[in-house]
């Protein structure tokens, strides 16, 4: 929450204990002039009325935020209308992880395979690409159900 939006609220919350402080006050001296009361009760009132205001702009003043969209926001959510709108996130995990299999991890282990002196490393290096092309496999045919 920012300092701004804390400060109104602190200033909420003691306009609502002015509020009870008036309400106590009226109810603790009953020998108050029918005029006083009266005033009293004015005021009561006008307190309660522009509280009431006050939590309704406040409100409304952020009611809006995050829905502003800014013409490039605008076509861009109508272009991926277009292709569909958002893809489940189960594709977009599938999409990241066939693209560090292809990028990554299959080059690495190529260039580590390729520059190995030992034998049973080499042969460890081979079963982890045979592992990395089957999972690539079975991404891309997933990928290919959507």
């Amino acid at each position: 929450m920012s300092k701004k939006t804390q400060e109104i609220r602190n200033i909420i919350e003691e306009l609502n204990a002015l509020q009870s402080r008036l309400e106590n006050l009226k109810n603790e001296t009953p020998e108050l002039s029918d005029t006083t009361a009266r005033e009293l009760d004015e005021i009561g009132f006008e307190m309660s009325q522009n509280l009431k205001k006050l939590e309704f702009w406040f409100s409304s003043l952020y009611a809006g935020n995050g829905r502003s969209k800014s013409p490039a926001k605008k076509i861009s959510s109508r272009q991926n209308g277009k292709k569909g709108g958002r893809p489940p996130k189960k594709i977009t995990l599938l999409r990241q992880r066939k693209t560090e299999l292809e990028e990554k991890i299959l080059p690495s282990l190529q260039h580590e395979q390729k520059f190995t002196d030992s034998i049973q490393h080499q042969t460890q290096l081979s079963e982890e690409i045979k592992t990395a092309r089957e999972e690539l496999q079975k991404i891309n045919q997933e990928l290919n159900l959507f």
